[in-house]
């Protein structure tokens, strides 16, 4: 049977960092397959890139294994929905968000449509059980930290790097000189409960660091999936004078020192060569569940990257405003402290880069097609 000239291929991109990166590979199918049409799940950024967004990831946004719970129904019809888009597809991809990709993977994979996963879900992180369901399920995968390859070559899964979307795909600018930097960051998350978890927290952070060096401005990068009269509300009792901007990059690229939730953002702040102290809490039953399941010793990315705690996390009871301010004093002077992590993040976009990112991404999938269509 003859490839169709004009290809379908679903796209399921859980979260906002997803949907971020995936609309890089959204253009470059584009270009490499003309006329394919790409639908599914994601949000603002892949459709902008021209993808048939039919279900945006901010309305599935959950946090910890209690907000998967209290969503199964809407999760099950999401689901549904996006096994009859398969049930027409070219092929499937998945970009990271394993718990109900692995699941469509199984389907897809039963229904005879090949599936390219695009950024890894972190079996490292989670065990090696997730590695049998990919090796089952899973066409190729195409991996954006360099130590997964080995992982995934080891398991016998058809696996590539392609260099890490921050590096290869987006424009992130140059690291600024210190004396450029002149205010701290706050970045409590992206989705809606993270944020309004997360939030509280920082500013009485921020309160309590502001009490104790004079002078010092405070940014909160907002999340663009969240309201931002969710930002207002979390924000009016505080005395501080906190600036709410909508873009993460400028925001930590001037910061003397960022204050992030744990999630890709720890990832940019060192790319851009923020000193930064990551901090997190979550409900007692969804620390306690993580503390079963998590294999890893860090929270942080960027530390999982550099194989050592180089920015401090501060977990649940650990995550009190004062221990967080007195980090990020000790962050705020040209201290050695802050001389050292800067200098281990400078490894860090040359670990990364050595991919041709989505373009890759792009092919691959072609690639896939064309093999099924032979």
């Amino acid at each position: 049977m003859a490839r169709a000239p004009s290809p379908t291929i679903v796209l399921s991109a859980g979260e906002l960092s997803g949907d971020m990166h995936a609309a890089h590979v959204v253009s470059a199918l584009r270009r490499v397959l003309p006329g394919a049409e790409v639908a599914g799940m994601a949000g603002r950024s892949c459709a902008n890139a021209g993808m048939d967004v039919r279900f945006h990831h901010r309305d599935y946004a959950v946090i910890g294994f209690t907000g998967v719970l209290a969503g199964l129904p809407r999760f099950a019809r999401l689901e549904r929905a996006m096994r009859r888009l398969i049930d027409r597809a070219d092929l499937f991809v998945p970009v990271d968000y394993p718990g109900l990709n692995l699941r469509l993977c199984a389907y897809a994979r039963a229904r005879g449509v090949p599936v390219l996963y695009y950024i890894s879900p972190q079996i490292w992180a989670w065990g090696a059980g997730r590695m049998q369901k990919i090796r089952a399920t899973v066409d190729r995968m195409a991996v954006v930290l360099p130590f997964e390859t080995a992982l995934y070559r080891e398991a016998g899964v058809d696996v590539e790097f392609v260099g890490h979307p921050f590096v290869v795909d987006h424009e992130l600018p140059d690291p600024l000189p210190p004396e450029t930097r002149d205010h701290v960051a706050l970045l409590p998350g992206s989705r809606v409960a993270e944020v309004r978890h997360m939030l509280p927290l920082f500013v009485a952070a921020a309160e309590n660091l502001a009490t104790r060096v004079a002078g010092l401005r405070f940014k909160v990068a907002c999340s663009p999936v969240v309201g931002r009269e969710v930002y207002r509300v979390l924000t009016a009792r505080t005395w501080l004078d906190l600036e709410l901007d909508s873009d993460a990059v400028p925001v930590l690229a001037r910061a003397r020192a960022a204050l992030v939730a744990s999630g890709t953002a720890t990832l940019q702040s060192a790319l851009l060569e923020t000193p930064l102290v990551i901090a997190y809490r979550t409900s007692p039953l969804n620390y306690a569940l993580a503390r079963r399941l998590v294999k890893i010793p860090h929270v942080g990315l960027v530390n999982v990257l550099l194989g050592e705690r180089v920015a401090p996390e501060l977990v649940q009871g650990a995550a009190r405003p004062a221990a967080i301010a007195a980090a990020l004093r000790s962050l705020l002077a040209d201290s050695t402290a802050r001389r050292a992590m800067v200098d281990r993040f400078r490894s860090l976009r040359a670990q990364l880069g050595g991919g041709r990112g989505a373009v890759r991404v792009a092919e691959m999938a072609a690639e896939l097609i064309g093999r099924r269509g032979a």
